[in-house]
């Protein structure tokens, strides 16, 4: 072989040398793309980030943690051809927030992961390139984007609503979530060699027991504050975030209960999980969720009900037995006058205050980005002011415009989820859908855009694919007749 530097060979010579070069380099780039796709679809995965993430908890390196997670999406963004990849590890890489709700600023040095994740999704289209395609959800994203920009503007001027937090909800509750709709809604349209219904399902599990793990590490870093309060549940500052997750992802181990009852212990796992969050709106609503989640059950055969009745009953005497009084001894400091929801708590206030913004701003809202009744609740930092209730905070931040706006988006939805009614996978996201929406009427909840929104966002896309709803190429839905002439509907199947 000839071992002269490369700029000393003849011309035809370092021309076939670059050529070699090239194809080996792509030869394994193929090979990372087919190793990186095995492993997404292989049994090691979702046991492998929740192993990430439980030991960022338990170590407490939550920054650092954090920033792996978001490294290992941006991986399987780039390297993989299958964008449901990246979501899981996404979504896990809030999780070590939660601990630091009272500090986010200390997650400061991951927001260049942020743009480096950006530039994996645009290198991700680049690489394996789909072609844009809309559905029926289309309609109530575009007109929530519509009102998010045009909130208050009649009463607050644009350097208010132009800062860079107002940006993050404004353009994130609206462009951003359509933007994050079409992405999904485009890939899922590609052909694929297994289980959608069922590879969604993990991934929502995952996620609740993700949080589940983050439930775990706050009461074990907390084990002072239950002996200071006899025992009840100390107020964590993100449980109502944790509820959140829990509430959206609960469902997830009742439709994989159906392949495996051992996935039952799971559900069970979540739903301890939502009582020591120290959220009413877990105990509640996670109540509720699991009610239905029994119907479902024997709805689809996957218990009798003969089962279920003795299941219940068991429940009935322990919850008479123990139950009851081990709830009020964890609630006791959440129990107000012998209410979970006491008379003079400041949510009261705050839906007076809605009704009173919507009145003196019948259109447009007194804006996102209101700050005049902000000393009524303590939000963390990076927080914009909520009513705490999604239809009083669609009413007194976004007017007329935005209960039009998210009446046609949850209507869209409500529509797709009973034209999906006689299937299990689409009544299991209803109820994840029911939970994240029960949780907004209580707390900030959908007015989140990352993750919960964008996690009802993703949500949704699956469903349109699920049931078959049709998919528009971006070129016929735009208002050009060049761009529509000879183009046609696309269904997913």
């Amino acid at each position: 072989m000839d071992r002269r530097p490369i700029d000393l060979l003849e011309p035809e010579t370092t021309g076939e040398l670059w050529r070699i070069a090239r194809q080996r380099g792509y030869q394994m780039l193929v090979r990372l793309w087919e190793l990186t796709e095995r492993f997404w679809l292989g049994r090691g995965y979702f046991p492998a980030l929740l192993g990430v993430l439980a030991l960022t908890l338990a170590t407490g390196w939550h920054v650092s943690g954090a920033a792996v997670l978001v490294g290992i999406a941006i991986w399987f963004m780039a390297m993989c051809p299958d964008l449901l990849a990246a979501v899981c590890p996404m979504i896990l890489a809030i999780f070590p927030t939660a601990p630091e709700y009272e500090n986010l600023s200390v997650f400061l040095p991951c927001l260049p992961l942020l743009f480096l994740f950006v530039a994996a999704t645009i290198l991700h289209f680049f690489i394996w390139p789909v072609q844009i395609r809309l559905g029926s959800s289309r309609y109530g994203l575009a007109m929530v984007s519509v009102a998010a920009v045009l909130s208050g503007c009649d009463n607050l001027p644009l350097g208010e609503r132009t800062t860079p937090l107002m940006l993050y909800y404004t353009l994130g509750l609206g462009a951003g979530m359509l933007a994050v709709y079409a992405a999904v809604r485009s890939a899922l349209a590609e052909k694929r060699r297994y289980d959608v219904k069922h590879r969604f399902a993990l991934i929502w599990l995952t996620v609740g027991l993700g949080m589940a793990l983050v439930v775990v590490s706050l009461c074990w870093w907390h084990l002072d504050g239950f002996a200071a309060l006899d025992g009840a549940i100390p107020e964590f500052k993100c449980r109502n975030f944790c509820a959140a997750m829990l509430l959206t992802a609960f469902p997830a181990a009742f439709y994989l209960a159906a392949r495996r009852r051992l996935y039952l212990i799971a559900a069970g796992v979540m739903g301890v999980a939502m009582v020591f969050t120290g959220s009413r709106s877990a105990l509640l609503f996670g109540a509720v969720l699991a009610v239905l989640g029994c119907v479902y059950l024997v709805r689809f055969g996957i218990l009798s009900r003969r089962t279920m009745a003795l299941l219940a009953l068991g429940a009935a005497v322990f919850m008479a037995l123990f139950g009851v009084q081990a709830l009020k001894t964890l609630y006791d400091s959440r129990i107000i006058q012998g209410y979970l929801v006491g008379r003079s708590e400041m949510r009261w206030q705050l839906l007076a205050h809605s009704v009173k913004d919507f009145l003196a701003h019948p259109v447009f809202g007194a804006g996102l980005g209101n700050t005049a009744h902000s000393s009524l609740t303590s939000g963390v930092p990076g927080s914009m002011f909520f009513y705490h209730n999604l239809a009083a905070q669609a009413a007194g931040s976004m007017g007329l415009l935005g209960i039009a706006a998210y009446g046609s988006l949850i209507g869209g939805r409500a529509r797709l989820l009973f034209k999906g009614r006689r299937d299990p996978f689409m009544m299991m996201l209803a109820m994840s859908y029911l939970g994240m929406l029960l949780l907004s009427m209580t707390n900030p909840g959908e007015f989140c855009p990352f993750p919960n929104e964008a996690m009802v966002v993703t949500l949704f896309a699956v469903a349109e694919h699920t049931v078959g709803d049709a998919a528009y190429p971006l070129e016929q839905l735009l208002p050009l007749p060049a761009f529509a002439r000879g183009t046609r509907v696309i269904r997913s199947k």
